[in-house]
Parts: structure tokens; C-alpha cells; sequence
């Protein structure tokens, strides 16, 4: 059984995942999902390792989103937490592809301030 963690903005995955208000939680197994629920993110400020802890405190095994930091990945990896960086798309269209197996992912590295470049495919930027 595999839980993961949808990073949420309205009805598509949200492309900054340090911005999010709210994840999609889906439990799946065998290509079959058995639960999902929408809740709310912690409202505590944004800082470093709070929505990792989160999300692995509600037993998430994976995290799906548009864009995330180097810190954010880094801290998932510590906790055992797959992470899935991936093209815009409608949140419902994530589900399917996490339960048939064919996320198709993209790779981000949000570093607000270090020297790379933020631009994804999506057209998301940064804000720097």
C-alpha cells in the first residue's frame, strides 16, 4: 500500500511546493485507490523541513508537485519520501498516472537566491 502527498493549487499540482495551501492525500495498492482526502497544510511559516515533517507525519511514502527547492528534496530523501517534480497538470490526472505507474517526472531546483536558473518547462518561475 503506498500513500502519497499532492501538493494542491485549486484543481491542478501545484508548481511551488513551499507555496502550497493544501495537499491531496491518496492511498492506492495494485493500481487501485482505496482512499483520498483534501486537507488543509500546516499554517505554520514557511520554513525549512515543517511540510516535510508534515507531510511524513501523515504517512505519506511519496510527494508529488510542479517545483521544489533543493532543501525541500533533501529533507523528503532524509525522511524515506519518494519525491515526484512534475509537469503542470490537473491534480486528477497525477492520481491516474500514480496508480497506473507512469508519472512522468521533470527535474526542478527551486534555490530562491542560489546561482542557477529557476525556469521550468511549465513556465513556472521563482519570483527571483
Amino acid at each position: 500500500m503506498t500513500k502519497a502527498a499532492i501538493a494542491l493549487d485549486g484543481n491542478i499540482i501545484s508548481e511551488h511546493f513551499g507555496k502550497v495551501r493544501e495537499f491531496l492525500f491518496v492511498t492506492f495498492e495494485d493500481g487501485k485507490e482505496l482512499s483520498r482526502e483534501v486537507i488543509p497544510a500546516p499554517s505554520a511559516d514557511h520554513a525549512p523541513g515543517v511540510f516535510p515533517n508534515w507531510v511524513k507525519s501523515m504517512g505519506a511514502d511519496v510527494v508529488m508537485a510542479g517545483g521544489m527547492g533543493v532543501k525541500a528534496k533533501q529533507f523528503f530523501q532524509a525522511l524515506g519520501v519518494r519525491v515526484l517534480t512534475v509537469p503542470s497538470m490537473d491534480a486528477e490526472e497525477g492520481v491516474k498516472a500514480l496508480l497506473a505507474g507512469a508519472v512522468r517526472t521533470v527535474e526542478t531546483d527551486c534555490g530562491h537566491g542560489a546561482d542557477q536558473d529557476c525556469s521550468h518547462e511549465s513556465g513556472h518561475d521563482c519570483g527571483k
